[in-house]
């Protein structure tokens, strides 16, 4: 019988060349885009269309000089700051009882209207529930403030000229570094979790159709299990870094001769310890992370026996996949104590923790640590994995020990 790694390398190839070579191979490929893409977009334009929903409205019952101060003071200050943060303000024509008034339009949910504002700008008046201070209160009293002011000036022929500065452009500063750093840890963290569930529960299906061919007894009878699970944790990860090489180079080619993508693919700022380690480090820890979640899925997939029942045991798993991508996104924001120290030694959390690491620190030395720390946990994985599809699956294997080849040389 073979060796393990050159029965590893046997599986792993045959396994690499049947996914490459088929048709649903372009499919692979274009998932991600596509799922990216979509989430992309989706999430800008429901991020505007929440912002958009949850921006206020405030009705102006009063004469039609306050009502055009109150709006002129409304777009000068939007236009220094966002259309969004200030309430909308509507003009409604006043009625006889303005308070009266002022209850209706509340009332009335067709307008839809969170406080309404009365009188004049010597004595004005908002109406709405006490909830609203906190938000739309205080931005009234901004837009009241400066409508009071121009309309002072104006009328004591004062003008003042809106200030700006004298601007001293500097390369970088520390604060907005950590602040674009931050944002870079958190979409590096989400992106490998995310290629590594898709291309685990992908893996899983396979082992799942192979187990109802009787291809995977087959495969465990000419080769040792661990060789079987490593050949195929190894097949799909050459599979995707092929993808991701194909991505980037697409990419690369657009950046390059078209400059289609250069106003949003620039990044003025490189991780901490620079773009050519950090690269290096996200292949290794995108590995490392596929390789322990892989395992996992891999162990869970061989109990079941069909598609259904694959799904509703990695149900659990995908949500443990959640929490620990909560637990290392502290490494990224947590400022001290306890919590970061368990994502980066926990190692199902280790690898994106250590990728967030990576953008703010320029500490070398951590990540080799981490690495072997990490892809011992892998061999353990796989050991494990290995052990229960014999011993539930294929019912044999009496006493198992963790390190077989230490085991032989005693014997």
């Amino acid at each position: 019988m073979m060796g393990l790694f050159e029965a590893a390398w046997v599986i792993a190839r045959r396994d690499f060349i049947a996914t490459v070579y088929s048709r649903t191979f372009i499919i692979f490929l274009l998932m991600p885009v596509f799922l990216f893409g979509v989430a992309y977009v989706a999430g800008q334009a429901g991020e505007r269309a929440d912002r958009e929903a949850q921006q206020a409205q405030v009705a102006l019952v009063a004469d039609s000089q306050t009502v055009a101060a109150l709006q002129q003071a409304r777009d000068n200050l939007a236009a220094s700051t966002s259309d969004l943060s200030f309430p909308r303000l509507i003009a409604v024509a006043p009625a006889e009882h303005p308070d009266i008034q002022a209850r209706t339009l509340l009332a009335d949910e067709s307008s839809a209207y969170s406080a309404v504002v009365t009188g004049t700008l010597e004595h004005p008046v908002l109406t709405g529930p006490s909830k609203i201070d906190e938000s739309v209160g205080r931005r009234m009293l901004l837009i009241l403030d400066d409508a009071r002011t121009t309309s002072a000036l104006a009328s004591a022929r004062i003008s003042v000229p809106r200030p700006d500065f004298q601007r001293v452009l500097t390369e970088e500063a520390a604060g907005n570094l950590h602040s674009i750093r931050h944002l870079m840890a958190r979409g590096a963290q989400i992106i490998v979790f995310t290629i590594t569930l898709l291309l685990a529960t992908m893996m899983v299906t396979n082992l799942i159709e192979e187990k109802s061919n009787k291809v995977i007894e087959i495969l465990a009878a000419s080769a040792p299990l661990d060789s079987v699970f490593v050949g195929k944790l190894v097949a799909t990860l050459g599979v995707s870094l092929l993808g991701i090489g194909l991505w980037a180079g697409i990419l690369g080619l657009l950046y390059l001769f078209t400059q289609v993508l250069s106003d949003w693919v620039y990044l003025p700022v490189a991780p901490a310890i620079g773009w050519p380690i950090f690269i290096l480090l996200t292949l290794i820890y995108f590995t490392s992370n596929f390789m322990l979640l892989g395992a996992i899925f891999l162990s869970v997939g061989a109990q079941a026996s069909n598609v259904k029942e694959i799904q509703t045991i990695s149900m659990p798993i995908t949500i443990m996949q959640l929490m620990v991508l909560f637990l290392a996104g502290t490494a990224v924001s947590a400022a001290g104590g306890a919590l970061p120290w368990v994502a980066y030694f926990f190692p199902l959390s280790s690898p994106l923790s250590m990728i967030a690491l990576a953008v703010q620190s320029e500490s070398l030395w951590p990540h080799l640590l981490a690495i072997l720390w990490q892809f011992a946990w892998v061999a353990i994985f796989v050991r494990v994995a290995a052990i229960m599809f014999r011993q539930t699956v294929m019912k044999s294997g009496g006493k198992v020990s963790f390190f077989p080849a230490l085991r032989s040389k005693k014997t």
